[in-house]
């Protein structure tokens, strides 16, 4: 009976998340409480919790938190979006491909979240500017955010969470994502150029736009100087942090801790700048993938894959093809904390390890479907429906996201059936 209860709570809370629009934190882990509360599994006794929730994780991303909001007080990514636009000058593609570069760059080592909230402000000024329609060029940068993310271990929350349950490293992710991070990143650029035509109108209005002084954006140089400084050291360390075995969150606690004392802040002066939601959240997605594990769910999902042990084109296609449809509707995390532990008992039984890549291809790229694939997707929704003074839909935005998600996931698929056939 507990555990029909439990899977019943789970269902209720993967419900909420998919079709809930506030308090999603709170209920998620609420629900996640009355689980450990009731001791509907073994295993979440208070002495345990440690084991199940990756404190690792939320450390590293409260660390990253920190830093990045003070380094956004600075200007500085202003400064770096006003640059490019003027660097690009009449050349409207070379300026956009820029502010791309630049989105896919944060989006690399900065929460998603964090780079659609300093770039949509920048987007909305130059097509404002230019008289164009926003829809597309806050589109391309949403598809963008995603595509840079998945290039490094922490560049997305979903990257974040399935690295706590492979085992896989800082390093393992830029060796093995940045080649197809490109390419899907020139695939939707120019699939953006070819469906967007401007006139030469446009081209002068860029120029006139070039004459903004980038340097007013920066406030603090100080701050500037030092909070980079921190940042680019605890990126360095992010790459070495195998070699010197320190955990990552150990790093970026470390980071923000020296941010914190330069500015001369305590803990309650930057309360409000960690995101706690999100840290509640995956805290208590952490304890409902535990409860899936335990009521054999897990075991059960695993079990459907297993007679495609020895047909690994087969099982490739399977997979990939599994995650391409269900992450859009779960959405990242919450749909990585159910299929990644699936992918874990595969590899344990005799798939190959580099499973974890197809997971991490097919996921990244799929996030893009639908604006329920990331919670940066819903964010970039509601300010471009601000924008544009009326609601964007649902099905909107699935018109200009679809192209790119099925040519970047059909290129993905075929790049992991080149490493792994041809490249070893």
């Amino acid at each position: 009976m507990e555990k029909i209860f439990a899977i019943l709570i789970v269902v209720i809370a993967y419900g909420y998340i998919i079709f809930g629009k506030k308090y999603k934190a709170p209920i998620v882990f609420g629900l996640a409480l009355i689980v450990a509360a009731f001791k509907l599994v073994e295993g979440l006794e208070p002495e345990n919790i440690s084991r199940v929730v990756d404190f690792n994780t939320l450390g590293l991303l409260a660390g990253m938190t920190v830093i990045v909001e003070f380094l956004k007080k600075t200007g500085f990514f202003q400064f770096l979006a006003i640059r490019i636009v003027k660097k690009g000058g009449k050349r409207f593609f070379l300026t956009i491909v820029g502010l791309m570069a630049l989105v896919a760059l944060s989006s690399a080592f900065l929460d998603n979240l964090v780079t659609i909230i300093l770039i949509a402000p920048m987007i909305f000024l130059i097509t404002d500017s230019l008289g164009l329609n926003p829809i597309p060029f806050l589109m391309l940068t949403i598809i963008i955010d995603n595509i840079g993310g998945m290039s490094t271990l922490i560049g997305s929350p979903l990257n974040l969470v399935l690295g706590s349950v492979s085992g896989l490293g800082f390093n393992d992710f830029i060796n093995n994502m940045w080649f197809i991070t490109i390419i899907s990143f020139l695939i939707s650029v120019f699939m953006f150029k070819k469906y967007t035509k401007v006139d030469k109108s446009v081209e002068e209005k860029l120029e006139k736009l070039s004459g903004i002084d980038e340097s007013r954006a920066i406030t603090d140089k100080k701050s500037l100087k030092f909070t980079l400084t921190v940042f680019l050291i605890v990126l360095s360390l992010f790459g070495l942090h195998q070699v010197i075995e320190i955990d990552l969150s150990f790093v970026a606690l470390l980071g923000a801790i020296a941010v914190m004392l330069f500015h001369r802040k305590q803990f309650n002066d930057i309360s409000n700048e960690i995101d706690w939601d999100t840290l509640f959240f995956y805290a208590g997605l952490y304890i409902l993938s535990f409860t899936l594990e335990e009521v054999g769910i897990t075991n059960l999902l695993a079990g459907l894959f297993t007679p495609l042990l020895n047909h690994q084109f087969l099982s490739i296609f399977v997979i990939f093809l599994f995650v391409s449809i269900s992450i859009p509707w779960l959405s990242a995390v919450p749909g990585t904390l159910i299929i990644a532990p699936v992918i874990k008992l595969l590899v344990a039984s005799g798939f190959s390890p580099a499973f974890w890549w197809v997971y991490a291809i097919s996921a990244n790229l799929a996030t893009n479907l639908t604006p329920l694939g990331a919670v940066q997707n819903i964010v970039g929704v509601n300010l471009l429906s601000k924008q544009i003074g009326r609601n964007f839909s649902f099905g909107e935005y699935m018109k200009w996201a679809f192209k790119p998600y099925f040519v970047t996931s059909l290129v993905g698929f075929l790049y992991i059936l080149l490493r792994i056939y041809i490249g070893g």
